[in-house]
């Protein structure tokens, strides 16, 4: 019976210390938080009419997007940095120009999916929006992994 126990303990403490695992919690946490986002702006405050801002009008998903994208963002940024690759020795500011950089590569690749999904397949937006942003997370994990929180020698 220990030994089942200590096993369990030792799984549950692997699964813990686990950056992969700790990676993909805080992003999901704030996937999250963008989808609500999403879901609320496009659904309650834009009600999925068009968008006109000066000579610029832009549909209710996309608008949408920019909004909740945004926020999580700013929420994935804060849960990498200190739950995931807390022991990297990068100044902040860095840490988030970079990560920044890799979410505002990463916008343009979700937004692509999203249309796709949207406009050409036909699905329902916020399916799509979930499913365009679980699509990117592993590749997501090395390049912040190797690049955006990395330990300098």
């Amino acid at each position: 019976m220990d030994s089942e126990l200590t096993n369990e303990t030792n799984y549950l403490y692997r699964i813990v210390n686990s950056k992969v695992i700790r990676f993909f919690l805080s992003a999901g946490v704030a996937t999250l938080v963008d989808v609500l986002i999403y879901f609320g702006v496009i659904n309650y405050i834009l009600n999925y009419q068009r968008i006109d801002l000066g000579g610029y009008s832009s549909s209710a998903h996309n608008f949408s997007l920019c909004i909740s994208y945004s926020s999580e963002v700013v929420v994935n940024f804060l849960l990498t940095k200190y739950a995931v690759f807390s022991e990297s020795n990068i100044a902040g500011r860095k840490q988030f120009r970079r990560f920044a950089l890799i979410a505002f590569l990463g916008f343009f690749a979700n937004y692509a999916l999203l249309r796709f999904f949207v406009e050409i397949v036909g699905f329902y937006p916020t399916p799509s929006r979930i499913v365009s942003a679980l699509s990117l997370g592993v590749a997501s994990y090395y390049v912040h992994k190797l690049f955006t929180f990395k330990i300098k020698e």
